[in-house]
């Protein structure tokens, strides 16, 4: 599996005095930090308001809404509203406040031309569905196996990818349009861990699951304790009572042991597709597969922070319960069944399977998914998971007077005076323990740019591509960044005017996996006499990078440090 790769650890060049101006105390090119107007602590809350029909609504202004940290009211400082669920062929390209301009087309060695990445047949889509094989018996993954193989063989269009992931590592395919690759992965996926470990709880003496290890070992749950010590009573044929709570003890640890390794692996694989998603040049849906797994109290905040990871990387996380409608049994058949505690486990095992279910409706809520559980129609409950709501409203507020003390925040959103609808937004936040610095930031919020495949036109740039073919067969693609210098704003230092200017580009493959980057960081300390002459001049960064016949998608992210304005535009190169 691979994860996103640092683009701004991609080596650093020098600006050579041809591309821009000639290299003198006024100009350098090196990496630096830039600086962001975002709030270091802003807090983003996703949002999908449906109606009585269930239909997401898209008309709501920020004045609509009402946001509460721990019960006190906020005012929402970002607000947007994206469409995120509809058809590129369908969807407006930006909003009005937002124009897109249409991209420079500009011819190549051979005549090809920079093509619209809308429209010219790039990937826009990405569904990668995670089978949490670490927490599925047989039943559960067969039927949703198949209803995963029906949803990949129906009607998608020519731009959509697809990608196989288990929490397991095994059988995995990366984003391709290919399904016969996408059924192999698909065939491979076993559950056989999953198997072993209930079957060891099950046959354990005292029967141990990680929920009841959970409240024994680490919360001291007497009615746990009581259920634990009565089966460990029958199934130890009457040993000494201090043998009894030695064999309850020892299996509570084995149980958590255990079961915090499994739910660490599957946040792990929860984790590292999110990751891997957010360097997909478009739509992003992740599809959670999995009969549920327990989060404990110290694994809380490792769930807000995917949540939080995946709402910048754009990323949709819809979860499917693989139990369908199921009732919470008590006991295998293949477990010492203890009749004086069946009663008392129900109990248990309702709580715990609830709290099973939690972790997958907390992601989607958090993140504008679907949540499909208690029912059996496994293919409705693939095609909703996979499908992002078409609205989806991102609020933005700085928590003032934050503690950086890790502490839980509640949060909710309502709306003002609008009746019958229904909203879905993340439940709450950890508060972080120590604060995030600009330099930090600025590397992110190019990064979340870079990756994606919205277009930004504050500063004035343009995208320029030629390709060169060597005899041999080899093939250099050449990029130019254009910018308008005078749209550049410069600070005034003694006698020096200053701007730095960051520019980020690279290329994704046809499947849109990220293939490889530069950046460049243009440092200006102009004087007053050549200012103009250097405005006049404007700047022109340029990179090459050596690729194989075939077709390209080439992003560029222009980012100056004093006006804080962006540019990002992406294009196609067919290269024959």
């Amino acid at each position: 599996m691979h994860s996103r790769q640092p683009i701004l650890a991609a080596t650093i060049f020098w600006v050579g005095a041809a591309s821009i101006f000639a290299q003198t105390a006024e100009v350098t090119t090196k990496e630096s930090a830039v600086t962001f107007k975002s709030g270091v602590n802003l807090v983003p809350v996703p949002v999908v308001v449906r109606d009585s029909t269930g239909r997401a609504i898209g008309n709501l202004t920020v004045d609509d809404f009402q946001l509460f940290d721990n019960g006190k009211p906020q005012m929402i400082s970002r607000f947007s509203v994206e469409t995120v669920g509809t058809d590129t062929s369908s969807a407006s390209p930006a909003s009005p406040s937002q124009p897109v301009a249409q991209p420079a087309l500009t011819p190549s060695a051979s005549g090809e031309t920079l093509k619209d990445a809308t429209a010219s047949g790039a990937p826009d889509r990405f569904v990668a569905y995670l089978f949490d094989d670490l927490h599925m018996g047989v039943a559960d993954l067969v039927y949703t196996r198949d209803a995963t193989i029906r949803q990949i063989d129906g009607p998608t269009h020519a731009l959509e990818r697809a990608a196989i992931y288990t929490t397991s590592g095994e059988h995995t395919q990366e984003f391709t349009s290919d399904k016969d690759k996408l059924h192999v992965a698909l065939a491979g996926i076993g559950t056989g861990h999953a198997a072993m470990e209930q079957n060891l709880q099950q046959t354990a003496c005292p029967p141990m699951s990680y929920y009841m290890g959970y409240l024994i070992y680490e919360k001291n749950d007497p009615q746990a304790r009581t259920v634990a010590t009565a089966d460990a009573n029958q199934c130890s044929n009457g040993a000494p009572p201090d043998a009894i709570q030695a064999l309850v003890n020892r299996a509570a640890q084995q149980a958590v042991i255990t079961g915090d390794r499994d739910a660490e692996l599957s946040l792990n694989a929860l984790r590292a597709v999110v990751a891997r998603m957010a360097s997909t040049p478009g739509r992003r849906t992740l599809v959670l597969i999995s009969s549920g797994f327990l989060i404990t109290d110290d694994h809380r905040d490792e769930q807000t922070a995917l949540i939080e990871r995946a709402i910048k990387a754009n990323v949709v996380i819809g979860a499917l319960d693989a139990r369908g409608l199921y009732t919470t049994a008590t006991y295998s058949a293949s477990s010492r069944a203890n009749p004086a505690t069946i009663a008392l486990k129900s109990i248990i095992n309702t709580t715990e399977s609830m709290a099973q279910a939690d972790i997958m409706a907390t992601l989607a809520d958090g993140t504008g998914g679907n949540f499909y559980h208690g029912k059996n129609d496994y293919d409705e409950g693939m095609a909703l998971t996979a499908a992002a709501p078409q609205f989806l409203y991102l609020l933005g507020f700085s928590p003032q007077n934050l503690k950086l003390d890790g502490s839980y925040h509640n949060l909710k959103v309502s709306l003002k005076s609008k009746k019958g609808m229904e909203l879905q937004s993340r439940k709450g936040y950890y508060a972080p323990k120590f604060g995030v610095t600009p330099a930090e930031q600025s590397k992110q919020q190019i990064e979340e740019a870079f990756f994606s495949r919205d277009e930004m036109h504050e500063l004035p740039a343009v995208l320029q591509t030629q390709y060169f073919k060597a005899p041999g067969g080899d093939v250099t693609l050449s990029t130019v960044a254009k910018i308008d210098a005078k749209q550049l704003a410069f600070h005034k230092e003694a006698d020096r005017n200053r701007n730095d200017v960051t520019v980020v580009t690279g290329l994704f493959d046809n499947d849109g996996n990220y293939m490889t980057g530069t950046q460049k960081v243009v440092e200006m300390r102009l004087l007053d006499e050549t200012l103009q002459k250097r405005l006049d001049n404007g700047i022109s960064i340029k990179n090459s990078f050596q690729v194989h016949p075939g077709r390209y998608l080439v992003r560029m992210v222009v980012r100056d440090s004093e006006g804080q304005t962006m540019s990002a535009q992406s294009g196609v190169v067919d290269i024959p």
